[in-house]
């Protein structure tokens, strides 16, 4: 079950940032001898700390901690998860799988990222390090959903709201070009 199923492993691993890489599922061929792989990216708040890949879902590429006052930190993660249907399909399922789980989901409309229009939503919960709020861009591109998702204890959201903010619109794609010896198979 991915990430949006889950909401206790999405909990423990709300975070994410810095030049942020994430792979797409498919690399662009070119006419030339060199292919191009799309990668996902976004800016993290000046500061924040890279949490160990070893230690995140398979489906996390990224996240960056913040520093906090109290015992949970604030952070911004980037998941993708493979999905064909629209954008609109995969927010109603989203909100579906919030009200099954008694979790209000608040969609705020459209967000112009560097990456594209995508989705801005809001989700408080109780959570055992108090209330919590997260916010997610999300982008459904090329059969792959990209959820960029900023998390903070309630009370101390306001705090971080302008870099959230700053990283969650620097969502964008980068193309990286690779000489045919680099190809993985």
């Amino acid at each position: 079950m991915n990430f949006l199923f889950n909401r206790h492993i999405g909990i423990l691993f709300i975070c994410l940032s810095l030049f942020i890489n994430g792979y797409a599922e498919t690399p662009n061929i070119s006419s030339e001898s060199v292919s191009e792989l799309e990668l996902i990216t976004f800016t993290p708040p000046n500061g924040w700390r890279i949490a160990d890949s070893k230690e995140l879902p398979k489906h996390v590429k990224i996240m960056v901690v913040g520093q906090g006052e109290r015992e949970f930190s604030p952070s911004i993660n980037l998941a993708t998860e493979h999905y064909t249907r629209s954008l609109n399909d995969y927010l109603k399922r989203i909100k579906e799988i919030n009200q099954s789980q008694g979790v209000e989901w608040k969609n705020l409309g459209s967000i112009h990222t560097d990456a594209g229009e995508a989705n801005l939503s809001q989700v408080d919960e109780k959570t055992q390090w108090g209330d919590l709020r997260m916010m997610h861009v999300v982008l459904v591109k090329d059969e792959t959903a990209y959820i960029l998702t900023a998390a903070a204890l309630k009370d101390e959201f306001p705090k971080f709201y302008k870099d959230f903010f700053a990283s969650l619109k620097s969502l964008r794609f980068i193309k990286e070009q690779q000489k045919p010896a680099e190809k993985q198979a």
